[in-house]
């Protein structure tokens, strides 16, 4: 019999269907319609706008199984690799309106190097790229490049980069500080 731990009036008669997290291979796409693509922009509710390997932008339905208790292993942000389905029983979209498409998986970090590893008929280089320049950014820079740094900061910032242009062009390790004051770098 099954102990009763959580308390409470037929507590050991619930299902413990959510206790149990079921581990499952790698999923790749195994038809035409299905189509790995990665996020570019988040929407809000159930919808996103992702960007496909042949650099074609679809609007993406967040399914139920990805929200609510689902979203903790599958969270949304750009730049996630997501596997996506078509919908090829819909028309052409209007002019100025993306096609649609549903969620089927999403991959972790881990899963990344996977795919990258046991998919080799895909060009990923698109995917890798895009990878790069949202890690690139900095904590410090947000998207249009503006720099949130107070004033002694960057005066040091000033500092450092007067110094390394001394350095560079061959100068002595001597460098003027903003007070106009000359330090000597291998006295410090």
């Amino acid at each position: 019999m099954v102990k009763n731990v959580a308390g409470g009036s037929k507590s050991k008669g619930f299902a413990r269907k959510d206790s149990i997290k079921k581990e499952g291979g790698l999923r790749t796409s195994g038809d035409p319609a299905e189509v790995y693509a990665q996020v570019l922009k988040i929407l809000g509710g159930a919808e996103c706008h992702v960007s496909t390997l042949d650099d074609k932008t679809l609007q993406c339905h967040i399914r139920g199984k990805f929200r609510g208790r689902g979203k903790r292993d599958n969270f949304l942000a750009p730049g996630t690799w997501v596997l996506v389905g078509l919908h090829e029983w819909q028309k052409e979209p209007a002019p100025g309106k993306f096609a649609t498409c549903d969620l089927l998986e999403v991959y972790s970090e881990g899963d990344k190097s996977k795919l990258r590893n046991n998919v080799t008929s895909v060009s990923w280089n698109r995917f890798v790229v895009n990878d790069s320049k949202t890690i690139g950014m900095s904590d410090s820079e947000d998207a249009e490049g503006v720099s949130f740094i107070d004033a002694k900061t960057q005066e040091f910032l000033e500092v450092l980069d007067t110094h390394m242009a001394q350095v560079q062009a061959g100068k002595t390790n001597i460098i003027t500080t903003a007070d106009g004051e000359t330090v000597d770098v291998d006295d410090i």
